[in-house]
């Protein structure tokens, strides 16, 4: 089934023109198909958390020299993304060794790539089997029970803000626009503990800088939710989204990062830290941990 609205595109590059949902492979999308350099969710976030030069640098418009990082880690998160969302397992190239070290491996993994596959290890391959089976198992019991079935995977998002130009590659929409899933993989799926790992990892701004794209092009607000496997057995799962205190954080992070993108492509200016002097100040608890310390050998010294 395809949504209302969305498009097919060759992989021909030509410029899209017009806000909208489209179905463009994986290399068309990363490469940046807006009419001007837009800003994605890792872009932003390399704004808000390095610098306007990091992000230059990391965008494949504006770096001649980008490459896109290909590493196993990357295979296997798009191979499980593949299993899961996609639902197709026909670019897994599954390469029968115990690790990348040997020449045979890397030349596998390197024919496998060549020819548009995703190379994963046998017995990682293995472990995702069993991992997908769970986490289908998991939907199944819950509120969004059907969504793997009935919901389009790794579309791309494109939009106006403003005058800048913004994509996004949510990794399934619900076909009523009403859910936005991502999926997670991690080490521990205990609501609370993922919960922990949002700021750090700026889930929020990802949430916040996605449901943004799809309302802008569907008038649908869809609800953000996470639903986090953990990478070893039992592979447990659990569903988190952003409470409305959360996600007001998350609008925030966006709003600063659209506006410090658009003055940067305007201007042209794409600084990196600043040239003052920075003044570090100790925490809080490394005052406390001085003065219980020299508590301590005052009391010592009184014996």
């Amino acid at each position: 089934m395809i949504i209302p609205g969305i498009h097919n595109q060759t992989a021909e590059f030509r410029p899209i023109l017009d806000a909208g949902i489209y179905q463009l492979p994986s290399e068309r999308y990363h490469a940046d198909p807006c009419p001007a350099p837009s800003l994605s969710n890792s872009i932003a976030n390399i704004l808000l958390t390095q610098s306007p030069l990091h992000a230059r640098l990391a965008h494949p418009r504006l770096n001649p020299n980008y490459e896109l990082a290909e590493d196993s880690r990357f295979d296997i998160g798009s191979a499980a993304h593949m299993m899961l969302l996609e639902r197709d397992i026909s670019k897994i190239a599954v390469i029968a060794a115990t690790d990348w070290r040997t020449k045979v491996a890397k030349e596998s993994r390197e024919l496998a790539r060549a020819n548009g596959m995703f190379p994963v290890l046998a017995h990682h391959y293995n472990r995702m089997v069993a991992m997908v089976e769970v986490a289908r198992e998991f939907i199944g019991t819950t509120e969004l029970a059907g969504i793997l079935e009935e919901g389009q995977p790794e579309q791309t998002v494109i939009w106006q803000e403003n005058g800048v130009w913004c994509r996004a590659r949510p990794d399934l929409l619900s076909g009523d626009l009403r859910i936005c899933l991502d999926y997670k993989t991690c080490e521990s799926a205990e609501p609370e503990s993922f919960i922990r790992q949002i700021g750090r990892m700026s889930y929020d701004l990802q949430a916040e800088f996605y449901v943004r794209g799809v309302r802008a092009v569907t008038e649908h607000e869809p609800v953000f939710v996470f639903l986090a496997q953990e990478i070893t057995a039992p592979y447990a799962c659990s569903l988190v989204a952003l409470s409305n205190a959360y996600r007001e954080i998350g609008r925030a992070k966006v709003q600063r990062a659209l506006e410090m993108w658009r003055a940067c492509v305007e201007f042209d200016q794409w600084k990196a830290y600043s040239t003052r002097i920075h003044w570090a100040e100790p925490t809080s608890w490394q005052v406390t941990e001085m003065e219980v310390g020299a508590a301590g050998e005052e009391e010592s010294g009184d014996e």
